[in-house]
């Protein structure tokens, strides 16, 4: 039966940060997850148009409300190799999600990974915490908790740079990069320029870390998503 329970969830992570351009992480946990469905929901707000003396019916465009993301997590101490209790994995999952950090006095943001999922092509989903509910199904004589069941509902909260970027409302960026597993940003600027060949000859690491609004040099991670300055237009 345990193996069954196995093969019907796999692991998700969520991670949080401290910033919306996810670089300065505060923790991560890993949940067991039941793969069967995914729920995104978008939603747009529209206002009636009045007309007097008509029947006419139209509606006029007010904003599109972010995005939604709604996960079923599951935390379960039977599963074998499993060495902390449900409750103090609870305890985690809440200080990640729901915590205020002194530093912003804001909730975390988090980043959410499972496996291929591409999340519409980032790779990762990016929001925050709305709504948090904790089931209690199955518990050891001493009313301890075994196995809970989290349903966790997120807010789409994503960095600004890779709004502009993808919007086009900012004229000198035009492309995204996801950091890789290089040593240095200007080993990063020098990939890019040598892709980019002549369009990219003029690229280099400071145009790219004052793009990004780094405060280091050394300010980037593998996994990070960096946006791709034009040449002369910093």
């Amino acid at each position: 039966m345990m193996g069954i329970l196995e093969r019907a969830l796999s692991k998700l992570t969520i991670s949080a940060y401290q910033d919306r351009e996810l670089r300065k992480e505060v923790g991560r946990i890993q949940a067991m997850y039941n793969p069967e469905s995914i729920s995104l929901n978008y939603r747009t707000d529209y206002a009636p148009d009045e007309y007097i003396n008509s029947t006419q019916q139209s509606n006029r465009y007010q904003q599109v409300r972010p995005g939604e993301l709604n996960l079923q997590l599951v935390f379960d101490a039977q599963l074998p190799g499993n060495k902390r209790t449900v409750d103090s994995q609870l305890a985690r999952l809440r200080a990640l999600c729901c915590s205020v950090l002194p530093e912003t006095k804001e909730t975390p943001f988090l980043k959410v990974e499972w496996g291929k999922m591409s999340w519409s092509g980032h790779g990762y989903y990016a929001g925050r915490m709305v709504s948090m509910a904790v089931s209690y199904t199955l518990f050891d004589r001493d009313a301890m908790p075994l196995r809970a069941e989290v349903a966790l509902r997120l807010s789409t909260d994503e960095s600004l740079l890779l709004q502009k970027s993808i919007q086009g409302l900012s004229s000198p960026l035009v492309g995204t990069l996801s950091v890789p597993d290089m040593p240095s940003l200007a080993l990063i600027a020098a990939g890019i320029a040598t892709g980019a060949g002549a369009a990219g000859a003029g690229l280099d690491y400071l145009a790219l870390a004052v793009a990004n609004d780094l405060d280091s040099l050394n300010d980037v991670s593998p996994g990070d998503t960096l946006v791709v300055p034009v040449e002369g237009e910093v």
